[in-house]
């Protein structure tokens, strides 16, 4: 490689990196003005005041407030997924380990925070929102989908007995979960009580004759 292609190389490299910092800036600022305003109320010259940018370079980068949004909860779902807890061996430990997991998050400032704020208290049921709305109920679904998967994977391993109703067992946990967020916003510290909550609902299940399949 000659000097010439080398000083190339590294003047892409570097408008590369200005780039990025640039949109993570509009990120930044896009998170701070949603959480403040919501998404409808939102503009992008308030975005680009937040992100301490020119207009210019928010539209050089994305061409509407909703284009914003959608990579804003992109990133915030990537980093979200590389500190997911894995799989244990045992189905109701990788359970209790997912929902510890968000339930910390919660409490845990940083954008993964503060999107799911946005996503859940300040994403107005509007037209323009429609987008917004279909990756929350999304994120909604897949949550219902890894809590059945799990719940079968259990039964399989012999930790919950076969003749549970996966679906009811499903909507029970993930209701008692989100009303768990409520407990923290109220008690911070009452974090360890919800992973007791929590061991003691999937416990339970093996006892629960309500949730159990019933015989015709």
């Amino acid at each position: 490689m000659t000097d010439n292609d080398e000083k190339e190389a590294g003047m892409a490299r570097k408008t590369k990196e200005d780039s990025q910092k640039t949109r993570d800036a509009i990120l930044d600022g896009a998170e701070r003005v949603f959480l403040d305003k919501g998404i409808a109320n939102a503009t992008m010259a308030e975005i680009a005041d937040a992100a301490k940018v020119s207009r210019g370079a928010v539209y050089g980068h994305y061409d509407n407030k909703m284009e914003v949004c959608q990579a804003m909860i992109d990133r915030a779902f990537a980093l979200d997924a590389m500190r997911f807890p894995p799989a244990s061996a045992s189905a109701r430990d990788t359970l209790l380990a997912g929902a510890g997991y968000y339930l910390a998050q919660f409490l845990e400032p940083g954008s993964p925070q503060r999107v799911y704020q946005i996503l859940y208290q300040k994403c107005e049921r509007t037209e323009e929102n429609r987008s917004v709305l279909r990756r929350r109920e999304l994120a909604d679904r897949l949550t219902m989908h890894y809590t059945r998967r799990q719940l079968r994977r259990a039964i399989a391993l012999g930790e919950l007995p076969a003749e549970l109703d996966v679906g009811l067992a499903a909507d029970y946990l993930v209701c008692l979960f989100i009303g768990l967020y409520d407990l923290l916003e109220n008690d911070p510290d009452a974090l360890p009580r919800c992973s007791r909550i929590l061991r003691g609902a999937l416990e339970g299940l093996s006892h629960a004759r309500g949730f159990m399949h019933t015989r015709t």
